[in-house]
Parts: structure tokens; sequence; C-alpha cells
């Protein structure tokens, strides 16, 4: 394995931030301030040189952005290592992985970073802002999968594609139910989901959702995920 040399300076304007990383939280910073203050500064910033952003070479920071804004406060010289970027994808997938060893990352900030390199994390992260859905339940509505495990593996290695024409419509519907169910397992959100989708287009919409005032309490006391999938298929969409 190759040797990243170390690198030292004081001058803070060489660096900038990546839009796609996360946003930096006054809160972190102090923490990093107080760990500095208490036992120096003991891991190394990450930079990669690349012309990727704006086609302007330039020193990004793809990990250490808030021991970044530490040291800067500190007025202490930022020590880091120099890494090669080649491509948009590289970018995102090294910046993830490194943050992750860190503070471990949600689906919302691979969306985010993400966004800059596929359009339709753009428009997934606008249906997400749309509905009160799981990042999650959006993107197997709009994959046509049944597996969140699966769906958001694929969001993580930038693999998310919008395979589903009727995603938008798809999406309105299940908030329609989703917020009537309220406060409930996950499982029995995830269950109700997995039936929607089976079910759309062939159901009445209307009568579905006065249907699951009427059987919402017996569904949210359900214990056993076969069982309760069956009842909602036949209860709210038959």
């Amino acid at each position: 394995m190759k040797h990243i040399k170390q690198k030292i300076t004081k001058d803070y304007s060489k660096f900038y931030l990546l839009p796609m990383n996360r946003e930096i939280q006054a809160v972190h910073v102090e923490k990093m301030v107080n760990s500095i203050r208490s036992m120096g500064c003991i891991r190394d910033i990450v930079v990669a040189e690349t012309n990727l952003i704006d086609g302007i070479k330039r020193k990004y920071i793809i990990d250490g952005q808030h021991l970044f804004s530490a040291c800067q406060r500190e007025g202490l010289p930022i020590v880091y290592r120099l890494v090669q970027i080649n491509t948009d994808e590289e970018l995102v997938e090294k910046m993830a992985a490194l943050n992750n060893t860190s503070k471990s990352w949600n689906l919302i900030n691979y969306i985010n970073a993400w966004k800059y390199v596929n359009t339709d994390y753009m428009t997934l992260l606008k249906y997400i802002n749309l509905y009160n859905l799981e990042p999650s339940m959006i993107a197997m509505i709009a994959m046509n999968q049944n597996n969140t495990t699966g769906t958001s593996k694929l969001i993580k290695k930038g693999e998310f594609v919008i395979s589903n024409s009727k995603t938008a419509a798809m999406c309105k519907a299940f908030s329609d139910f989703f917020i009537k169910i309220g406060t409930a397992d996950r499982w029995i959100k995830f269950n109700f989901l997995s039936v929607f989708t089976s079910e759309y287009g062939k159901y009445d919409h209307t009568k579905a959702l006065l249907k699951l005032d009427k059987h919402l309490s017996t569904i949210k006391a359900m214990a056993d995920p076969k069982y309760a999938q069956d009842y909602i298929r036949k209860n709210i969409f038959y």
C-alpha cells in the first residue's frame, strides 16, 4: 500500500469544502476544540486536489472538515495528507468511506453526496422533501423493490436509478396512508408499503383510506409480519 506523505501548513485559504459533504455543525466543532485543548490534534485531515468541482484545481477536504474548522479557530497548523481523485464517483466513494469511520453517514448524507453525480438522486431528494416518508420507502417505490436493505445498499453505492414511471403518484398515494398510520412499529409500515405497491392501480383509494380508519388499531396490535400483510391486503385493499 502506497504511503501518503504528511504535509503541514497554516495557510487556511488553500483549502475548500466540498458542496456534497455534510454541513459543518458548530456543536461538533466545539467538541473538536475541547479535544484538541485536552490532548492535541491526534489525526490528519484528508485532502483531494481536483478540478472536478468547478473546473479549477483546488484542495478539497474530503475527511476532517470539523477538525479543520477547530484548528483554524485555535490558530493551529493544518496537518493533512493529499490523495488522488480521478472521477466524480471516486470522490464521493472516498468521502463517504472516510467520513463513515468517524461518524456514520445516514441515507440522506449519501443522497446529498450522490446528487452531484446522478440526477436521479436529486429527484429522490425532491420526493423526500415533498412527502413525509422514509427515504428508503421512496427509493423502494422508485426502484420497484421490496427489500429495504438491498435498496439502501444501492443508494450508498451510487447505483440508485428511478425505474418506476409512477413514482410521484405512488409516493403521494402512500403518503395518505402513512399519515393515517402515524406512530407504529417500523415493520408494520414496511409491510403496508409492500402490500400497497403490489395492489397499486387495482384498488379504490378513497375506500381504502376509510377501511384503514376502521382497522388501524388491529393492524398496530399485530405481532406476526406474515399475518399482518395478509390482513392488510384483505381488509384494506380488497
